[in-house]
């Protein structure tokens, strides 16, 4: 299954001003309970740090396995957006 970003780099005079990234926000993955998902994320952490960042930000619905899958890794619950007939969204936070 091939996901699709689309990233986007303003910039003036060769330097990079600005940065925008899309992707599926609201997205099913395939794979589950493999360990994957765990790996993937402690990789994503990793390179945060690398980059000195000291805070990641992830989210899921409250009606996916998704948000026990963060509490397990120590994200914690940091608020919601709801979006008119969806389900809450949870935001999740973690300090690097």
């Amino acid at each position: 299954m091939e996901k699709k970003f689309l990233q986007i780099v303003l910039k003036e005079n060769g330097q990079a001003i600005g940065w925008l990234r899309y992707g599926l926000f609201w997205d099913i993955i395939p794979y589950k309970r493999k360990g994957l998902g765990k790996q993937l994320v402690f990789f994503w952490e990793s390179e945060m740090r690398k980059c000195g960042h000291k805070l990641v930000m992830t989210s899921s619905q409250s009606n996916e396995e998704g948000q026990h899958f963060y509490g397990e890794l120590e994200y914690k619950d940091a608020g919601s957006l709801l979006v008119p007939k969806e389900p809450l969204e949870i935001i999740f936070i973690k300090y690097l």
